[in-house]
């Protein structure tokens, strides 16, 4: 059977150019590796920057969440109180409606 290169020569390649086409193959998959090893790297690091905030932003969330709940329960407090001051305002009125109209009576009996 004869060869392709016999008709053509120059198409078919040597031993020696087979492996010199590998091994620059090589080095370019080898140069290709490293360049996304780095790129690898580079994620790896921002991505624990990235962890090493957002635990600092989830443990401000708790501390904020925390001072919301005791401000929620401050303002619970203050209105209660509000509403007992608006319940005593309107029992203090009401006792001045009381006085004052028996002091008018008082006035009209002289």
């Amino acid at each position: 059977m004869t060869r392709l290169c016999e008709f053509y020569p120059g198409s078919c390649r040597t031993t020696e150019e087979k492996a010199r086409k590998n091994l620059n193959q090589g080095k370019k998959n080898l140069s290709q590796g490293k360049k996304n090893l780095n790129q690898c790297k580079k994620n790896l690091n921002q991505g624990k920057k990235n962890l090493s905030q957002g635990k600092k932003n989830l443990s401000q969330g708790k501390k904020n969440l925390s001072q919301g709940k005791k401000n929620l329960n401050q303002g619970k407090k203050n209105l209660n109180q509000g509403k007992n001051n608006l319940s005593q305002g309107r029992k203090n009125l009401s006792q001045l409606q009381i006085t004052g109209h028996s002091q008018k009576t008082q006035e009209e009996i002289k």
